[in-house]
C-alpha cells in the first residue's frame, strides 16, 4: 500500500515535471516568435525557465532513478555472475544512498540558512532563495528512499544487463 502511494508520487512529480518541461518550450517558442515580430519577448520569462530547469530536473530525478532510466555503464556487471551482479547492485545502490543523504543533509543546511538569512533572489522575480533551494533536499529524500528500496527489492531491471 505505501509502495504503491511512493510509486504512484512518484510517477505524478515526473508528470508535473514533464508538464513544466512542455510549458518552458511553448515559452521559448512564444519568445522567438516574438522577438523575430519586433515585439517585446515575455518579461522574465529566461528567469522563470531557469527556474524552472532546476525544479523539473529535481522533481524528475527520484522517478528517474525508480525506473532505471539514469545513465549507467554496465560492462563490469554484464560479465559478472548473477550473485555478484546482485552483490555490487546492492554496493552501489548503498553508495548512492549515503551520497544522496549527504547531499540532502546540506542541501537542508542551506536551506535552512538561507531562511534563517532572509537572503532573496532578486532578479526579474523577488523571491526567497530558500525555496529554491528546498527541492534540492526534497528530491534528495526521495532519491534516498529509491536507493534503500532497490537494495531491499531487487529490480528484475537491475538484475539484466541490457548493453550500452
Amino acid at each position: 500500500m505505501i509502495g504503491v502511494f511512493f510509486d504512484r508520487s512518484l510517477w505524478m512529480l515526473a508528470a508535473l515535471s514533464a508538464g513544466i518541461l512542455g510549458v518552458i518550450a511553448v515559452i521559448i517558442a512564444i519568445n522567438v516568435v516574438l522577438r523575430n515580430l519586433g515585439l517585446p519577448v515575455i518579461y522574465g520569462a529566461l528567469d522563470a525557465i531557469q527556474y524552472a530547469l532546476m525544479i523539473a530536473t529535481f522533481m524528475g530525478a527520484p522517478w528517474v532513478l525508480a525506473k532505471g532510466g539514469h545513465v549507467k555503464v554496465d560492462l563490469l556487471t554484464a560479465s559478472l555472475a548473477p550473485v555478484a551482479r546482485a552483490r555490487l547492485s546492492r554496493l552501489t545502490n548503498l553508495i548512492g544512498a549515503a551520497s544522496a543523504a549527504v547531499l540532502g543533509w546540506y542541501g537542508v543546511q542551506a536551506a535552512l540558512a538561507s531562511a534563517a538569512r532572509g537572503s532573496m533572489i532578486r532578479t526579474s522575480f523577488v523571491i526567497p532563495e530558500w525555496w529554491m533551494l528546498s527541492f534540492v533536499p526534497a528530491s534528495l529524500i526521495l532519491c534516498v528512499i529509491v536507493f534503500l528500496r532497490k537494495i531491499v527489492q531487487p529490480d528484475v531491471a537491475d538484475a539484466t544487463p541490457n548493453g550500452l
